[in-house]
């Protein structure tokens, strides 16, 4: 989730009579060095670095001279990718066949996937199994349907930028110093931590996390990401596939907000023009503040972003059916439930943590996209039968479907 608090330093220095003078330190505003109107409007958007308020042309006027375009959206949020959505459309309009998407929601082993599926060669069901969404990124594929839609139908590269699971997951386990010697050949070069990502990271999740050294592991994979990303997108960028072209990323807000994520990563690798994008809710629903997390941020000399697109706050909750588990993949084509969220539709059913779905209305299951899928044919107040196995033994349980309020990244 992206956060409000951001802060800037404008330093200024008074020149008398040739000489300088001491220099007072001017603060702006601690969201940005000029302060947007109050209250703000959805659908306004802002150039940081000056203030003034641009129409849609003027921003993408703007944005038309960056190689790279990185949005940072909230995942969760429908009109975050609605924004994505229309710079990706207008760049396609101004430079057709000359655009590409990199996205974090896949790992580089799946690109073979994303190429067939934008050269028309996967229906969508194929598309989710065989790139297994729904275990590698667990969000509602109907927060991106419309973008990759869009990719298939104009043929544009879609790039994958996350790095495999199994490397992070060692660089999480024992650190980027102690990995064996052919886990750590297929490491990315890692840059020096910037300082102030590292601060202003530890300040957004360190006070979350229950030891420093839970904060450690979770930088490193931080780090392992976005210098990832940064090769992925400088490969495709510098090779006979991307020559030319310009990249629109999507990713979460904190990978590039300030600059210090994948802009500056890429930069390093390969100086280019970008822009940063970062589209902000104007306000939270109630049901979703008690998920804000209270951050204590560290002053950063640095715009958060260059353009701000305030956009209001909607989500997918509440208006599709859902069990309202949490499903891992188990041996053998089993389906596990890991966790089921109190008072949904599958706890009120008696479904328990560490059952094995077997069969959805008569319809076996043999993965975790098998039930999305199956689930998603549903409408609220519909009814399914559901076989799990508990103990050795099978046990059927009738499922009626409910809004679940608050429900985030669970099926």
């Amino acid at each position: 989730m992206t956060s409000r608090q951001v802060c800037t330093f404008i330093m200024t220095v008074l020149l008398l009579a040739g000489c300088a003078t001491t220099r007072p330190v001017v603060k702006g505003d601690f969201e940005m060095p000029y302060p947007l109107p109050a209250p703000l409007k959805a659908e306004e958007i802002y150039h940081v670095p000056t203030g003034l308020k641009l129409s849609f042309d003027g921003l993408m006027d703007m944005l038309a001279g960056a190689r790279l375009i990185c949005i940072g959206e909230t995942h969760d949020n429908l009109h975050a990718h609605r924004v994505e959505l229309l710079v990706i459309r207008e760049l396609y309009r101004r430079y057709p066949g000359k655009i590409a998407i990199g996205m974090e929601m896949f790992r580089e082993p799946e690109q073979g996937n994303l190429d067939r599926w934008t050269k028309g060669e996967l229906t969508e069901r194929e598309f989710l199994k065989a790139t297994r969404w729904y275990e590698n990124w667990g969000s509602d594929f109907g927060y991106y349907r419309e973008i990759l839609a869009f990719a298939k139908e104009n043929g544009i590269d879609v790039i994958a930028l996350n790095p495999a699971r199994e490397l992070q997951q060692e660089v999480s386990r024992t650190g980027l110093d102690n990995l064996a010697a052919g886990v750590k050949a297929k490491l990315p070069e890692i840059g020096e931590p910037d300082p102030y990502q590292k601060a202003t990271m530890k300040g957004v999740y360190g006070g979350h996390l229950s030891t420093e050294g839970m904060f450690e592991s979770f930088f490193r994979v931080q780090l392992l990401w976005e210098e990832t990303m940064a090769v992925r997108i400088v490969d495709y960028l510098g090779s006979t596939r991307g020559e030319g072209k310009r990249m629109v990323t999507i990713t979460g807000g904190w990978h590039v907000r300030y600059g210090f994520g994948i802009p500056k990563k890429v930069v390093r690798r390969m100086p280019m023009t970008y822009g940063i994008v970062q589209p902000e809710e104007i306000e939270i629903p109630e049901d979703k503040k008690d998920q804000m997390m209270k951050v204590d941020l560290p002053q950063v000399p640095l715009l958060p972003a260059d353009f701000v697109w305030t956009v209001p706050y909607e989500g997918l909750e509440g208006k599709q059916a859902a069990l309202g588990v949490r499903l891992a993949g188990g041996k053998d084509n089993e389906v596990i439930v890991d966790g089921v969220t109190p008072g949904s539709p599958a706890g009120k059913a008696g479904i328990l943590k560490g059952d094995r779905l077997f069969s959805f209305d008569g319809r076996i299951v043999s993965d975790v996209t098998d039930v999305f899928l199956l689930v998603r044919e549903k409408k609220l107040g519909d009814k399914a039968t559901v076989v799990v196995r508990r103990d050795g033994a099978e046990k059927y349980v009738e499922v009626e479907f409910f809004p679940i309020p608050g429900k985030t990244h669970k099926e």
